[in-house]
């Protein structure tokens, strides 16, 4: 099973963009801290970063919903790619979510933007 589950910040605004075939594209990325033991005791490391994507309707939600810093859980699977630029072969590892949800005060609701939503806001 392919399932990715990552809390963590959102590092800036949500970047949408539309498909030559007219498909929205919304673009996350997805800083998430990592506690490392440092002298026998568990301290902050540098996040680790992740690209996600969501695509859709779900995508158009999204960059009215998130912002830069949102403390967010997503759900979703990994996706890798290829291409050649300048001669040079790339890949990367990305992130094709299914489900968002704000991560707020406990005394706030929790907003959730999922795949499987029928009805909208």
């Amino acid at each position: 099973m392919n399932t990715v589950i990552l809390t963590g910040n959102l590092g800036k605004d949500p970047e949408f963009k539309v498909s030559a075939d007219g498909k929205g594209i919304c673009n996350l990325s997805l800083a998430v801290g990592q506690r490392v033991k440092k002298d026998g005791e568990w301290v902050d490391g540098k996040p680790m970063w992740f690209q996600v994507k969501f695509f859709g309707v779900q995508a158009e939600k999204i960059v009215d919903k998130f912002n830069k810093g949102n403390t967010v859980t997503i759900s979703g699977r990994l996706a890798q790619s290829w291409w050649e630029k300048d001669g040079v072969e790339h890949t990367s590892l990305d992130i094709y979510g299914n489900d968002i949800h704000k991560v707020e005060r406990q005394e706030k609701a929790e907003s959730a933007v999922s795949s499987s939503e029928a009805a909208p806001f």
